[in-house]
């Protein structure tokens, strides 16, 4: 069953909007196209572990997605993660082509393709932190200790895998995904012992998607963008003109001829995504290039926004989970 499902990542929309938002001959383009590229060759690359994990019996198998707990100060990040009542499987998943090199004497993965050799953090280090984080947080908050298996997916069945000579105990931390159900098969049979209730996964199941915090990542810091690199407008996503015209208390589109009440979510959605989740008057006005301090005002209002502050200094609070599964008008 799954209790979290994948999205698409905070990172990839991010990127999308900043292409649609920057000038066509801005300096960084190519680069940043390069960026969304990889990113979403990642995110194919998770999405095409679903068909492997399918089968597992809907009420037996707790399936998490992208979860990313605090902890320490910090955070862990978790591709895909499995809770059953015997044991925790933790699933990282890796989209590489052709050939991946695991140098477990320097921890770090070479990869060779199309005559390249490129150089990676070992993703085997990161798991088993993972795991770590997992188990920890698990025992402090919850007060579980059970077993949590983990292992490095590769998603392109044509990658050829290599560890460091006489370092073949490194493949019980690799696999495929073609034999993911091989292997929960395996930790099936290793884990016969119920460690957990059904109800008591179910309660913990809350309890992780309680704490799950989704990133905010800032991009135009990431890649040093100035916000006046940053075209302002509300945007119709037909034609893709910025920006729209307000018209007879509606939003105008000058070239396809178009009308919307409610064009500028998606104007507050972009806003989130570069800029953070809060908004003031002040700040919406000059996003969507809009004069009048009543009118933006009636537009927050009219969306029910949680705010914090009084008069000029009120701010409205983008909830960004809920921003993001926003679609286009």
């Amino acid at each position: 069953m799954i209790i979290k499902e994948r999205r698409t990542p905070v990172v990839v929309s991010g990127l999308q909007l900043l292409l649609t938002r920057l000038l066509p001959h801005y300096p960084l383009r190519t680069y940043l196209e390069d960026e969304l590229a990889k990113y979403l060759s990642g995110h194919k690359g998770e999405q095409s572990i679903d068909f492997h994990l399918k089968d597992l019996p809907q009420k037996e198998y707790l399936i998490f997605h992208n979860l990313r707990i605090p902890h320490n100060n910090s955070f862990f990040q978790l591709d895909i993660l499995i809770l059953t009542p015997n044991y925790f499987f933790i699933i990282e998943v890796k989209n590489f082509s052709g050939k991946l090199y695991f140098d477990q004497d320097l921890f770090q993965l070479i990869r060779t393709y199309n005559g390249l050799e490129e150089t990676f953090a070992d993703p085997i280090s990161q798991l088993k932190r993972q795991r770590y984080c997992l188990m920890d947080w698990l025992k402090d908050h919850h007060s579980v200790e059970i077993p949590v298996e983990a292992v490095v997916v590769i998603s392109n069945p044509q990658t050829q895998i290599k560890v460091s000579p006489g370092r073949t105990e490194v493949y019980k931390w690799i696999s495929h995904k073609i034999n993911l159900p091989e292997k929960i098969r395996y930790f099936d049979k290793k884990h016969s012992e119920e460690r957990l209730s059904m109800k008591d996964l179910r309660k913990l199941s809350k309890a992780l998607l309680k704490a799950h915090t989704s990133p905010t990542p800032n991009l135009l810091q990431k890649y040093q963008i100035s916000q006046d690199d940053i075209v302002k407008g509300v945007s119709w996503p037909s034609c893709g003109l910025i920006p729209m015209i307000r018209n007879k208390r509606k939003w105008f589109c000058p070239s396809c001829k178009c009308y919307s009440k409610s064009a500028h979510i998606q104007a507050l959605k972009d806003y989130a995504l570069l800029f953070g989740p809060t908004i003031t008057n002040s700040q919406f006005r000059d996003f969507i290039q809009l004069e009048s301090r009543t009118i933006a005002k009636k537009l927050l209002l009219s969306m029910d926004l949680p705010t914090s502050g009084e008069l000029r200094h009120r701010k409205y609070h983008l909830d960004f989970d809920e921003w993001l599964s926003l679609i286009h008008i």
